[in-house]
This record gives C-alpha cells, structure tokens and sequence, in this order.
C-alpha cells in the first residue's frame, strides 16, 4: 500500500465509527480488543486518529477497520477503498482539490427545518412522553427549539428527538428503545459545538458546564444557567470562545474517567487565568440529568446552595465597592 493511497482514505474514520453507532463527539469505550475498557476511555482526533487514554492504542481508518472486522491490514485496506470508493490511482504533477472534498465543508442552514421538527414535537405524544421520562419540561422544550423527526436510513427509521445546537448543526437522540441500530445522528460534516453559548455571556453571575446537551436542559429546566460543551473533546472551544470571566463556573461533568479528566483540565485552565469555579458532583449520580430523575428535589437543593452562595458573595463584593 502506498503512502498516497491511504491519504486518500484516512479522513473517513470519523465516519467509520459512527455508522458503528459510536458518538466521536464524546469520549467512548476504547476499540482495542487486549483492553477490556469499563469506562469511555478513547477520544477521536481531528487528525484522523483515536487515541486511548487508558491503553495508550492509537488507532488510523486502516487499524479500526482492522481490529472491528478482524481483518489484516491488507483486507482492511481493500474494504476502506470498497466502503468510501476513494480514487486510489497514483497522482501525477498537481492534484486539484476534488469537488466532494469542497462539499464536505458546506454548511446546510436548518433553521426552517428546526421549526418545522418544533412542531411535531408539540403534537408527538411519544416525544413528549421521552422529554417527561428525562425529566425536561415542555417549557424547556420551547425556549430551546426542540423538535422530532423521524430519520430513514435504507431500512433503518431514527425516531429522535432533535436538539438545534446553532443554524448549521443538531444532536438527534433516539427515542426508540427497540431500535439498538442508533443512540445518537449529527448530519454528516458538523462539528458539535458549546450549546447555549448565550449562557456564557448574559447578566447571571455563574454559568454551569455540562458534558451533554440533556445535562444542560436539566439545569436549565430547573432554572439554572448552563451550557453543554458537547462531549469533552470540546474543551478547547470552550477556552477560545468570548466568555465573561467575572462569572463563577460551576463543574458538572460526568461522574467517569472521561468527565474527571476534563474536570481536571478545566481546572487547569480557570487557575492560569484566575477565574472562579466551584463542582458540583451531581448528588453523587452519573450526570445530572440522571439526577433530576432520580431525585430532582435533591438535585435543586444542591445546586440552589452553590448559586446562592455565589449570588451572595457578589452582592457582597458589591457592597464593599
């Protein structure tokens, strides 16, 4: 195999692990069959690789498909060119960018979509019937856009309930528990991004961080400031967007080996830049939409004693000045 061949292919990993109902937007359970991961472990890289914090395995296209399909690398070469029909031929003098790469980095405007998906939502009773089970009320419901589709994909039907996070991107979630084909869809080419970046920049004096976007809605159904950073890869585009440093962040990721290692690097980062924080460990719960199901009088309880505090300690400061 040459250098240029696999080039050509390398850039569908992300792909290639979504359609095996992996979300790469977060961190997930490692591919390496010698390692036995109990916690979500691997991260994907926008350089086309995924890299296991627990094992150490960093794995190209060619590996994946290698370890998932037991398989050598040369059948896994062979199905990499039949799965994305790439062209393999050698290239000769320039290589003019080809048009479906151009393609890739178009962005599709669903906004009218996000309406007309709001809707159904408001006359699904199945839909409805999820967001109650998750503890997310309808009003949370409006204020966020959220919505339902029905996705088909050859024989597959996605029941999801849609979750607009800007004009150009959605999270869907499935619905179905007799469909074990999907847990999450993102249309092809999005990035993920912070949801309800507003947060990050209105009058309240703190601002919780979640992992998932149900994690935000939780807060936020209970009243409370948050935003989701989408998976904890999304730490870095958190750091770079305008934020207002005076406010308090609360830490609320997920209770796991993922959620704690960016704890740890948000930490890292509030110290270099002296901004104040405070954790919230969910009650004790996985996330905190766990614990508004669980508990949700605890939940609030918790988190009011974290935002008074800090509430009160800026009218102190106020005060003093």
């Amino acid at each position: 195999m040459e250098a240029y061949e696999f080039d050509e292919l390398k850039s569908n990993l992300r792909d290639y692990l979504e359609s095996h109902s992996i979300d790469t937007s977060r961190m997930f359970r490692c591919i390496n069959p010698l390692h036995t991961d109990s916690n979500a472990s691997m991260k994907y890289f926008d350089d086309n690789k995924a890299y296991c914090f627990g094992c150490g395995a960093t794995f190209n296209l060619l590996d994946a498909i290698s370890v998932m399909e037991n398989v050598d690398k040369k059948e896994a070469f062979k199905r990499a060119v039949n799965y994305y029909k790439r062209h393999t031929t050698k290239p000769t003098g320039i290589v003019k960018p080809k048009e479906k790469t151009l393609k890739e980095y178009s962005l599709k405007d669903y906004n009218k979509a996000f309406t007309y998906w709001h809707n159904n939502l408001l006359t699904n009773k199945e839909a409805q019937s999820y967001l109650k089970s998750r503890g997310i009320s309808i009003e949370t419901a409006k204020k966020f856009n959220l919505g339902f589709n029905e996705f088909h994909f050859k024989d597959i039907c996605l029941k999801a309930l849609v979750i607009p996070i800007n004009q150009n991107c959605f999270s869907a979630r499935n619905i179905d528990i007799t469909n074990k084909e999907f847990r999450y869809y993102k249309p092809k080419g999005a990035r993920i991004d912070i949801f309800n970046k507003e947060a990050l920049t209105n009058k309240q004096p703190y601002c919780v961080i979640t992992e998932g976007e149900f994690d935000c809605l939780s807060f936020e159904t209970i009243g409370i400031n948050a935003i989701a950073l989408g998976g904890v890869n999304n730490i870095g585009k958190f750091t770079q967007l305008e934020k207002d440093t005076t406010k308090t962040y609360i830490l609320s990721l997920d209770n796991d080996e993922a959620g704690n290692l960016a704890e740890n690097q948000l930490i890292e980062y509030f110290d270099k830049n002296k901004i104040n924080y405070e954790i919230y460990k969910n009650m004790g719960y996985k996330d905190a939409n766990k614990a508004l199901v669980e508990s949700k009088k605890l939940f609030e309880i918790g988190i009011n004693n974290i935002t008074q505090r800090i509430i009160n300690n800026n009218l102190k400061k106020q005060e003093v000045m």
